[in-house]
């Protein structure tokens, strides 16, 4: 009995020992998770400016050490902040085509370095379509993903099962897909636009669909109270709307559409009507010292000239329009390289306002149609040109891994994007 006593007494004591060294390293485990948030001993602005200066790969591992390292680290603010500008080329063999991305370096050594190859397995058959803030949209026919360069992550968007026009398969379907960023609710999206003639009438649908949105997510078609149209640019994001030129069935004028990213309404906007707009393939839409513009480049190759207009005010619909001619020592430049057949295309804008133009084959087939094949040589280069400076350059992307004469710049980018798809 004693024994059994004694024994029972030490058991107790063990027990309240343990209750005291367990509440003692739960509040030893909550002092350090505490001393992990920035703002606790060092200024958020230090922090941040660190923070910037890490690689991504460093970045995903410290989203885990506490839920506002991970907020703050996956903010829209943040990742603005913590980019590099990046180009992106895709490159045909005999058999496949890669991706591959270049460090920017123009402004030191005048050249882009090749330094990664983003290829996976599972873009095997399908072309880049379109490329936003470290996000890229794969398409095939009317099957699309995207992909998270920064992260490696792929996700397969669903199939539109609820559009009239796709269901038809018709070889006339026009399907262009953008991401874009709706800055309200902090979400990307994928705005999937599908048109076709048929006869004298166009068939016109505009679809979104929410990256993140759980399992439940599911393409969701827009209500479109503008005139039936076909997009001919690229699409530009800026200020939480999306614009685009359209071309209208028996007119040479194009819409300007906006599309609002968070509240999913289309307009028609006023476009300057002095702009020639039968030379629609050579215009694009481009962003100019924080503002829409609309570039004219149809000229660029043979006289050296850029028309430009930029919206100064869009309730009063006003726009400055300006004219950029090249100095002779740069047309040399062009004329060195655009050869017959050959053009410029227009690949966006860089953080520093330079235009991205690449260099390809364009033969027109049509009144209204263009057959566009990629550069066809081993050399592998672009040119930048500054509008506000009035200065254009050769840049050269430097690459010793790979020899192929079919290639094409298909993005640019300068965002690493942490996002979970």
């Amino acid at each position: 009995m004693p024994f059994s006593f004694d024994l029972a007494v030490t058991l107790q004591r063990e027990a309240r020992r343990m209750k005291r060294r367990s509440k003692r390293i739960r509040r030893r485990q909550s002092d350090i998770c505490k001393s992990h948030e920035p703002w606790q001993e060092f200024p958020s602005d230090l922090v941040i400016e660190i923070l910037t200066r890490l690689p991504a790969k460093s970045l995903m591992r410290l989203k885990s050490v506490s839920k506002l390292w991970s907020t703050l680290i996956c903010s829209q603010y943040f990742t603005n902040l913590s980019s590099a500008p990046r180009i992106y080329m895709w490159l045909g063999f005999d058999k496949e085509k890669i991706l591959v991305s270049s460090s920017s370096s123009p402004d030191l050594d005048g050249s882009f370095v090749v330094d990664q190859d983003l290829t996976i397995s599972a873009m095997k058959g399908y072309s880049v379509s379109h490329v936003y803030r470290g996000l890229m949209c794969f398409t095939k026919g009317t099957n699309a993903q995207i992909y998270n360069s920064t992260t490696k992550k792929l996700v397969v968007l669903p199939d539109i099962e609820e559009s009239n026009i796709i269901a038809k398969d018709h070889k006339f379907n026009k399907i262009i897909y953008h991401i874009a960023h709706d800055p309200v609710h902090d979400q990307y999206k994928v705005v999937c636009i599908v048109s076709r003639l048929k006869v004298v009438k166009l068939l016109l649908e505009h679809w979104v669909f929410t990256l993140g949105g759980g399992v439940s997510s599911r393409w969701r078609k827009i209500p479109c109270t503008c005139p039936p149209h076909s997009p001919f640019t690229r699409g530009l994001t800026i200020n939480g709307s999306m614009y685009y030129l359209a071309l209208v069935p028996n007119s040479i004028k194009p819409l300007f559409v906006r599309f609002d990213i968070s509240s999913e309404k289309l307009s028609v906007l006023q476009k300057p009507e002095d702009a020639f707009w039968c030379r629609y393939y050579y215009t694009e839409i481009i962003e100019y010292d924080g503002r829409i513009a609309i570039l004219d480049h149809a000229d660029l190759v043979h006289d050296g000239v850029m028309d430009l207009w930029v919206r100064e005010d869009e309730e009063k619909n006003r726009w400055s329009r300006m004219k950029r001619v090249l100095h002779p020592s740069q047309m040399n430049m062009i004329k060195t390289h655009i050869v017959h057949n050959m053009s410029l295309r227009v690949q966006g804008t860089t953080r520093n306002g330079d235009v991205i133009l690449v260099p390809q084959h364009i033969f027109r087939i049509g009144p209204d149609q263009f057959n566009v094949l990629p550069q066809v040589t081993t050399h592998f280069y672009v040119f930048l040109y500054n509008l506000q400076k009035n200065h254009f350059r050769k840049v050269e992307i430097k690459s010793n891994r790979y020899n192929t004469k079919r290639w094409d710049v298909v993005g640019f980018d300068d965002i690493e994007n942490l996002m979970y798809l």
